[in-house]
């Protein structure tokens, strides 16, 4: 099994992380002036056009708006096909002992991973058919002993303040 890394330190000068993707700063910049330099005129033109034609102003106003906001849209298809995205992705492969910690770390994440036992026949034979369904069952084995020690804990400290109360 790979798995693909997005990088979080960005090595090359020049790029930023925008809503979760790294970028070229100087592409971004480029962008958002193409949207400011089409989204403006259009919106001022389309202001002017719909003012002139229409006895509605607030509805004449709203089409110009509207208007405008086709032009962002349009210079962010532009800017989509100008720049690209400057993933950096590496890919490595876990041996079966990195992939049950995986597991582990999703179970012990506040949602958890859920059980098994919840997946209908499709979904567990999606699992095996990868190869993961008997890493999820060591993962679950292994946090069922770890709760199991932690109730064990738990019920030693209880029962030793409730002995120490009882001898009262």
């Amino acid at each position: 099994m790979s798995e693909a890394e997005s990088s979080t330190h960005l090595p090359e000068e020049g790029l930023v992380e925008v809503w979760g993707d790294v970028v070229s700063e100087r592409h971004v910049k480029v962008s958002v002036l193409l949207g400011a330099g089409l989204a403006v005129p259009t919106f001022l033109l389309a202001h002017r056009g719909f003012g002139a034609a229409m006895d509605n102003q607030d509805l004449a106003k709203t089409f110009a708006m509207l208007a405008g906001l086709a032009a962002c849209l349009v210079a962010a298809l532009i800017s989509a096909r100008l720049f690209e995205p400057k993933r950096i992705v590496s890919e490595r492969t876990l041996d079966r002992e990195q992939q049950i910690e995986a597991a582990l770390d999703l179970a012990r994440q506040p949602l958890g991973m859920g059980r098994l036992a919840d997946l209908d026949d499709e979904g567990r034979e999606e699992l095996r058919r990868i190869g993961l369904y008997e890493v999820f069952e060591e993962a679950e084995r292994r946090l069922a002993i770890e709760e199991g020690a932690q109730a064990g804990e738990t019920e030693a400290v209880d029962g030793s303040s409730t002995g120490a109360g009882g001898a009262r």
